[in-house]
């Protein structure tokens, strides 16, 4: 369900509660597995993700780089403390693996380096390892902004930024400033959500964003954008609708 980009909240709900019951003989392959699909489907079991905690925490040591990432990244998804899996030990595997990271797993790890920033706890990638996956992180390339977009943004008063990167790392397709707020805008595609629920990336980069610099988001639907056409009204009331949403009292 997960790869096919679909979400089934009842069958997750099953599988968790049988995993909850028993996780006798899980490796970790398993639980990388397990928690990584949930999180990208953004299905948020509380339940789950601390039930792993534990057995994560025994299966450091036979964690390949890729578990490592996965397992970190979906719980920086999560937004599960789980202390007792992320610490020294955690970091030290880490960096037994330094030279095993790909490009999606550094990146992987530079999200849930900002997730302990936002818990304000005292584990952190060690400041060579984490510059890197910093750096790995920019180099994802960024959803190109719809120019028209821009466009009606600035029809109906609001005078936006292009493609913003924030000092965290993420891309926003435009930065606007409404009644002193920051708001950024994201193109909302088929990539954002699966079943019409945020996808785990999304719930985290917003959270992030929004947490890390104060950054709320307006999501712009893509298909219901492309249906509008030439019609330049009907984009610009779509767009109110988007602000209104955040109850900032644009009309």
């Amino acid at each position: 369900y997960t790869t096919a980009n679909e979400a089934h909240a009842l069958l997750f709900e099953k599988v968790a509660d049988a995993v909850i019951k028993n996780q006798d003989g899980f490796t970790s392959q398993n639980v990388a597995d397990l928690v990584q699909a949930y999180a990208i489907a953004g299905q948020i079991d509380q339940n789950l993700f601390t039930s792993l905690a534990s057995t994560a925490a025994a299966l450091v040591g036979e964690c390949t780089s890729q578990n490592l990432a996965n397992i970190a990244w979906a719980y920086a998804v999560s937004n599960v403390e789980a202390p007792s899996l992320f610490n020294d030990d955690f970091i030290q595997k880490c960096l037994e693996k330094e030279n095993d990271f790909s490009i999606e797993h550094k990146s992987q790890l530079h999200q849930w380096n900002l997730w302990q920033e936002e818990l304000q706890s005292n584990i952190r990638l060690p400041p060579s390892l984490g510059e890197t996956c910093y750096q790995t992180f920019l180099s994802n390339a960024p959803t190109p902004m719809q120019d028209d977009i821009i466009s009606e943004l600035m029809a109906i008063g609001i005078q936006p930024k292009g493609e913003t990167l924030t000092k965290n790392g993420y891309f926003l397709d435009a930065l606007v400033e409404v009644d002193g707020n920051k708001i950024g805008i994201e193109i909302n595609d088929s990539s954002h959500s699966a079943g019409g629920k945020a996808t785990g990336s999304t719930i985290l980069k917003h959270r992030q964003v929004a947490n890390l610099e104060e950054i709320s988001f307006v999501s712009v639907p893509y298909r219901e954008w492309n249906k509008l056409g030439k019609d330049r009204s009907r984009k610009q009331q779509c767009l109110r609708k988007c602000f209104v949403k955040l109850e900032l009292g644009f009309n």
